[in-house]
């Protein structure tokens, strides 16, 4: 009987052990580890190289340089189509080496594509030329490419190279297009093109209308005599109607004026006429003494007074609101005066989103000269009256430049 319980219990126990096996089986299937889900695509262009194998980096375009500019702009030995065989073109960033220095620096075709002071590669337009510049600047000069001096010969100047060429490689790929957008404006030459305009505005020909100047006493405007803008005969009319009497010509040489077959003979060379030639570096000690030497003409000489570049924009801009500020104008009086360019030029008006970027060449530049710190908390007529102290001109002649323009 003993032996028989023995057995049954041994039975039992058995069969214990081999249900407790069949429920450890299905306790390995529930908790087994979940399958490792496939790794998402790696888009091609984000793909890391193999290991050990570095990628390609684009060869340096070496580039011969052909000349310095009047204003001190780099031109370079190429075209705008080698430069895109390279894949550099308008909006991409590219570096520019420069003996042992390099920049990163945009591409752009006008030099307000730029805030002032900041370098650009410049393709000309107009005349298919690839040019390293400064905005209001003068990139030999920064970049150390070379050395203006002075010459007994015709301009009275010349660049002494001091670097052959330069290298260019892309860095960025329409790393600046969206900024170039946003300053990049277009306009025409075409009279037809402006029905809104009347034949002054066309021309860019305006009063300077400002606290401190006498009506009809201070005009700018783009060239009366250059006919490439095909505004010019405009200019010349305008510049008769207003009985202008003294030029400041802050564009070309005395030479250069006279060459111009649109000069003899013409009222423009009836006035009396002060060749500046200015340049775009506005931070300058030379740019310094072409405002000196333009203030001195206006207080020796009668008005109305005539100021114009080649546009009537940057340098003209930038004189005449050094004048305007130093006369009594407002900032909003001098911002107003500044902007009424681009509205001629480009129909840009406030509220635009290429306004307020081209006004901060004015604001930077200004805030420069006088070291403010913008424009609306300054007393401009204190501080554009020390700015023209400063550069050598005596209280006395500041006097007299205000009864010039003033009352």
């Amino acid at each position: 009987m003993k032996k028989s319980f023995q057995t049954a219990a041994l039975l039992a126990a058995l069969m214990i052990l081999l249900l407790l096996a069949l429920a450890g089986c299905g306790n390995t299937n529930t908790e087994a580890a979940p399958a490792v889900p496939e790794a998402p695509a790696v888009p091609e262009a984000a793909a890391e190289p193999a290991p050990g194998v570095k990628e390609e980096e684009p060869a340096v375009y070496t580039v011969a340089i052909r000349e310095i500019s009047k204003r001190g702009n780099v031109m370079l030995d190429t075209t705008f189509e080698e430069m895109k065989a390279h894949d550099m073109e308008v909006g991409d960033i590219i570096t520019v080496f420069i003996g042992d220095e390099s920049y990163d620096i945009p591409v752009g075709n006008a030099y307000t594509d730029v805030d002032t002071g900041n370098m650009l590669c410049r393709f000309d337009l107009e005349d298919n030329e690839v040019a390293l510049a400064v905005n209001m600047g003068a990139f030999a000069v920064d970049a150390g490419v070379g050395e203006k001096q002075t010459s007994e010969e015709e301009p009275g100047y010349r660049w002494e190279l001091r670097v052959d060429e330069v290298g260019l490689v892309l860095k960025e790929k329409k790393g600046y297009l969206d900024e170039y957008k946003a300053r990049n404006l277009t306009r025409s030459n075409e009279r037809e093109d402006y029905p809104a305009l009347t034949d002054e505005e066309f021309a860019n020909f305006r009063a300077v209308a400002v606290t401190g100047v006498q009506e009809g006493r201070l005009y700018r405007s783009s060239t009366p005599i250059e006919p490439a803008l095909g505004r010019n005969e405009y200019a010349m009319a305008a510049m008769e109607a207003a009985g202008i009497r003294s030029v400041i010509n802050l564009d070309d040489s005395a030479q250069e004026m006279r060459d111009y077959e649109t000069y003899p003979g013409s009222y423009y060379s009836r006035c009396a006429v002060i060749n500046p030639e200015m340049s775009y570096d506005f931070s300058s000690v030379e740019f310094a003494e072409k405002v000196k030497d333009s203030v001195l003409f206006i207080t020796e000489n009668e008005g109305p007074y005539l100021v114009h570049c080649k546009e009537g924009k940057d340098r003209t801009g930038i004189l005449c609101a050094i004048l305007e500020c130093c006369a009594g104008a407002s900032a909003e009086e001098v911002e107003r005066d500044y902007m009424l360019t681009y509205r001629n030029f480009y129909g840009v008006e406030p509220g635009d989103p290429s306004y307020d970027i081209l006004l901060k060449n004015l604001i930077r530049t200004l805030d420069g000269l006088f070291g403010t710190d913008g424009l609306e908390a300054a007393d401009l007529k204190a501080e554009a009256s020390d700015y023209l102290l400063s550069i050598g001109l005596t209280q006395e002649q500041l006097d007299t430049l205000k009864t010039k323009l003033g009352d």
